[in-house]
């Protein structure tokens, strides 16, 4: 095969507690997406590197003091951490003692120690040694919901002068406790912080920062205040209110408390307690992480956006933005090569510049649809068309994300496939009882029914003339249909399982190629019933979820289960052959859509862990 496909860029990211840490050289930023930990760079956006070990989810990474090491955890039947060299970008030990999943990790400051938490089910905290990888001490039925953990350098005699034992600070639903930790005999005592003997303050706390003379613990908590502990005399001594909502973070500066909130907005507050100033985002402050010289901070979003802000100016630039949850499909603007949207389980559309990796616009629900509606497919000609999984047909606008118009009970059961006529005047849609409806685009009114299929129809195509199209369905038939007659002309059948998605071939269009529940990539001829070439993708491993062909009609792409990208090059004259071509890994789950552009340059693929791969297509 001629073609081959090369990485170009990288869309995602986990939503996760401290979900973007800023490196001690300024310069690059560390996130997690799926089961890859990635390292970003703050000027060149093409630059970007992934370290992959782990087979499940990264719940939680960390950075030691000068950026040497990092650390990952992870959730699922391995809930291993994994420790990187920054440089080299090698493992340097592997952790497996946890179990379930893995909450927090944190580095000592002299890089000496990690500290790691588990889940509720796993209620151990673990101190490692991170010049062999042994166990230094272990606390076994931690308090349900504790959540963060963090060293705060030494625990100080009388005369507050550092000792060689460690300060351990855990935190969670049950309020904060300090941790004494002799690293020599593994001792490990714990010391809850208190209120006031009459009035005890409790609180859920979400995240904590030390004063830089460690003299102080910041605690951010559930009920939008923060509270003030005196490590001294292990007493909380102030509380702050802050908003109504729950706030997410909190870092110590130099000049106060800096406050991730609930309520979208980053606070500023003295070291006293005294309100300073606030900006506003466009989502809840998930993460906060300083710049080596702490004049900037990283601020995540729980929508996806990452901001590079100036804590003395209150001024900001958005660095990257993203989906938070999984991607279900993708479609190039079919007038442009430089638009692609993308459709995702967190309720949104989004258009992408495809030379800035930036988002163009992004589309929501309508306020009456039914609460948590997504969109399940999508069409991209100039507008945004998708279908909702409350049955509803959605147009948008591309250039603002301006909800256009709604075509209201389009499927009961919700909106399965999608696809626009070439000539724009009309739509066809499936549904999951297998019924195809085509619709009038001026109007929006139902002008066909089309009913064989016995289960879900799950992709639509349209030859050229606009006459003839194809639904494929779990039922295990490709149906051609005549869309003027109003009648079936043709089907193929499957002898095991549904088809997943197919796509004519170009010029002729005398052929159809598709993948689904069989494992197998089918050529079938348009004119005969029987399929003329079957190819299983991964000896019966992979069962194939997508499928694209390039305008030149000489390459297919298929995604799957495995999440490798794997190429093949098609050939129809003399003879139809299907030759295996590149195979590539990106993604860290299962591959839901891919698409090529419309000069076959890029494909663009979008998966289960909620990221977006761009690649570059070589001839």
């Amino acid at each position: 095969m001629a073609e081959s496909v090369e990485f170009e860029h990288f869309i995602g990211m986990n939503m996760v507690p401290s979900s973007t840490l800023f490196h001690p050289n300024g310069q690059k930023y560390i996130f997690s997406s799926g089961a890859s930990l990635v390292i970003g760079d703050l000027i060149d956006q093409h630059s970007q590197q992934f370290l992959r070990r782990h087979d499940d989810s990264i719940t939680c990474i960390a950075l030691s003091a000068s950026g040497r090491m990092l650390a990952s955890g992870q959730r699922g039947e391995n809930s291993n951490i994994y420790v990187w060299d920054f440089e080299s970008q090698q493992l340097i030990y592997s952790f497996e003692e946890h179990d379930f999943a893995v909450q927090h990790i944190a580095f000592s400051e002299d890089e000496k120690l990690l500290a790691s938490i588990g889940s509720d089910d796993d209620a151990k905290l673990i101190i490692w040694d991170l010049s062999n990888g042994c166990i230094v001490a272990s606390a076994g039925r931690l308090a349900l919901g504790t959540t963060c953990v963090c060293f705060a350098g030494f625990v100080k005699d009388i005369k507050r002068r550092n000792t060689s034992h460690y300060l351990v600070c855990s935190a969670g639903a049950e309020g904060i406790v300090l941790w004494d930790l002799d690293p020599f005999s593994g001792d490990f005592l714990p010391m809850k912080l208190t209120g006031e003997a009459r009035a005890t303050v409790s609180r859920h706390i979400t995240a904590v920062s030390f004063s830089d003379d460690r003299e102080f613990v910041y605690g951010a908590t559930t009920s939008g205040d923060y509270i003030v502990g005196s490590v001294r005399v292990n007493k909380i001594v102030q509380v702050v209110q802050a908003t109504k909502m729950q706030l997410n973070a909190i870092l110590y500066h130099d000049t106060g408390v800096v406050i991730g909130c609930g309520d979208s907005t980053i606070k500023m507050y003295t070291h006293s307690g005294e309100y300073k100033g606030q900006l506003k985002l466009d989502g809840p402050v998930i993460s906060i992480s300083p710049s080596p010289d702490r004049l900037e901070i990283l601020a995540t979003t729980s929508v996806g956006t990452v901001t590079r802000v100036n804590l003395s100016t209150l001024q900001y630039i958005v660095i990257s933005e993203s989906h938070t949850a999984s991607v279900l499909k993708v479609a190039f603007d079919q007038g442009q090569n430089e638009r692609f949207a993308t459709a995702s389980v967190d309720g949104t559309l989004k258009v992408w510049d495809l030379v800035e990796y930036t988002v163009i616009s992004t589309s929501h629900a309508r306020r009456e649809q039914e609460r948590g509606a997504i969109p399940q497919c999508l069409a991209f000609a100039n507008m945004l068309i998708s279908g909702w999984s409350d049955g509803r047909i959605l147009a948008h606008s591309a250039e603002t994300g301006d909800s256009l118009w709604m075509l209201d009970n389009a499927h009961a059961g919700g909106v399965t496939a999608l696809v626009l006529s070439h000539n724009r005047r009309f739509l066809l849609s499936g549904g999951p009882a297998g019924e195809v409806r085509l619709w009038e685009m001026r109007s929006r009114e139902l002008i066909s029914h089309l009913k064989e299929h016995k289960q879900k129809v799950t992709a639509l195509c349209l030859f050229e003339d606009d006459t003839l199209c194809l639904s494929g369905s779990r039922d295990r038939c490709i149906l051609r249909w005549d869309l003027k007659s109003e009648m079936r002309v043709h089907c193929h059948m499957q002898r095991m399982g549904g088809i997943n998605e197919m796509a004519l071939t170009r010029g002729a269009q005398s052929h159809t190629v598709s993948v689904g529940q069989d494992k197998k990539v089918v050529v079938w001829d348009n004119k005969t019933n029987d399929p003329i070439v079957q190819v299983f993708i991964d000896e019966e491993k992979e069962e194939g979820l997508c499928l694209a062909i390039s305008h030149n009609g000489r390459m297919v792409v298929t995604g799957g289960t495995s999440g490798l990208l794997r190429m093949w090059s098609l050939q129809l004259e003399p003879s139809v052959q299907l030759y295996r071509g590149q195979t590539v890994r990106g993604h860290s789950r299962s591959i839901n859509s891919v698409a090529f552009s419309l000069d076959d340059k890029q494909i663009v693929s979008v998966g289960e862990d909620g990221s977006i791969f761009v690649w570059s297509v070589y001839a």
